[in-house]
């Protein structure tokens, strides 16, 4: 039975996450606060109206964390244990970051406070011996000549010659590495209600990246390359960025800002398993997740399968990772029928579909008519312990391996080509 409609506004409310798509309550909002949740909410949540225009019911959608705006506080609490959420999150963060007090945060601890101390455990176990110093290119005009004087400039401008621009290369602690560290702290900072001890932590930890220039996340969307010199770094930078893509909310509307630390579970999910099966199917079989395939002999149409498992260049099994699944427990109909295309185009009698949490799991195989393609379905649960879930990991790339070493019945041609 849905809460009374409240006469103020509440400062949280708590949503339950995907799979049920859960709704709150009716909810009276100011106008300001609604036009701002509205706003902000974009593919995160989806905000219904009432008859009573100031009222409104705000529904989960696979997004999960936190979206605050002024007056308002949107909780929504992923449906698997705060460990497991933790090593999705670390997708590809080295195992031994689990091993340690990196993960110390319980079920009914808050949600946002616990990726904010993951990330900064991490950015301080990487950094407490002392940030990586590289050397950047500088154009500055300067009394003395230091590097390489520009030619150029000096013959544009003669009348600077008492300080010419000069190009050097400076050893230095502001390179890209730590400019990402110290962006995610500024961002985990500038979270409303972190909790005191964790902002203690990321000002604690923030005191080292004195020196390094303050950078806008969008310049920390592609990954820095992994070398010799910054490979301790390597897990750190990873869900640095992960973080930021999660907190890259930030909508202003006159004096009206939000702040939001949510992450897609769909996606999550996807990117998880395939690097889990990755991990343990290398070097024999390699998992491909960022590929187009054609669908048509015409190459007008294309599809993005999850998974593309290949030894060598020969494609022996393909599949898909889906979190969501129906209201009623099964998979939806469209999930079927995405894996029978790939399956088709890529010359493959065998579907792999990996899902995560149903109340009623669908069938473990079944048999497409007039096709003979064979549909498999394992579920990977993430509600039961990490070493259970560990288990299942394993117990899917023993599967995975089964498959490819079965020959296909097919002959198709396959036809690849690299997503942009």
């Amino acid at each position: 039975m849905p809460p009374a409609t409240s006469t103020t506004p509440p400062s949280t409310i708590e949503l339950p996450a995907i799979p049920e798509h859960g709704r709150s309550g009716p909810v009276r909002l100011p106008r300001d606060t609604r036009a701002a949740l509205v706003a902000a909410a974009g593919e995160r949540l989806v905000i219904h109206a009432t008859a009573d225009p100031d009222v409104v019911t705000i529904g989960a959608t696979s997004w999960v964390g936190a979206l605050a705006v002024p007056g308002l506080v949107v909780r929504v609490m992923p449906r698997v244990s705060v460990t497991n959420f933790f090593a999705m999150l670390g997708a590809g963060v080295s195992p031994e970051a689990f091993e340690h007090e990196h993960v110390t945060w319980s079920d009914t601890d808050e949600l946002i406070d616990g990726v904010a101390y993951f990330a900064i455990r991490l950015i301080d176990s990487a950094t407490m011996r002392g940030l990586v110093h590289g050397y950047v290119a500088r154009d500055e005009r300067m009394r003395t000549i230091r590097g390489r004087l520009i030619v150029e400039e000096f013959a544009r401008r003669p009348w600077a010659a008492a300080e010419p621009q000069c190009r050097y290369d400076e050893f230095t602690a502001d390179i890209v590495e730590n400019q990402l560290f110290r962006c995610t702290l500024q961002a985990m900072l500038s979270w409303p209600q972190l909790a005191p001890q964790v902002r203690r932590e990321a000002l604690r930890v923030m005191g080292r990246f004195e020196g390094v220039s303050d950078t806008p996340a969008t310049k920390h969307t592609t990954p820095v390359a992994v070398t010799r010199l910054n490979e301790h770094y390597e897990d750190a930078m990873r869900l640095s960025r992960l973080v930021l893509q999660a907190m890259s909310l930030s909508h202003e509307a006159g004096d009206q800002q939000a702040n939001s630390l949510m992450v897609d579970m769909d996606d999550l999910f996807r990117r998880w398993i395939v690097q889990e099966l990755d991990l343990r199917l290398a070097p024999d079989l390699r998992i491909d997740g960022d590929e187009d395939v054609w669908l048509d002999e015409g190459r007008a149409v294309t599809m993005a399968p999850d998974l593309v498992v290949r030894r060598g260049s020969e494609v022996v099994l393909v599949g898909d990772a889906k979190y969501s699944v129906g209201a009623d427990g099964y998979l939806a109909s469209r999930d079927y029928l995405e894996l029978i295309a790939y399956t088709t185009a890529m010359g493959q009698s065998t579907g792999l579909l990996v899902h995560c949490n149903s109340d009623r799991s669908p069938e473990s195989e079944i048999v497409i008519r007039n096709a003979g393609t064979r549909i498999l379905c394992r579920p990977i649960r993430l509600d039961g312990s990490y070493a259970a879930v560990c288990r299942s990991l394993d117990g899917l790339a023993d599967l995975v391996r089964e498959l490819a070493d079965t020959p296909t019945e097919f002959e198709v041609p396959v036809l690849v080509r690299a997503r942009r």
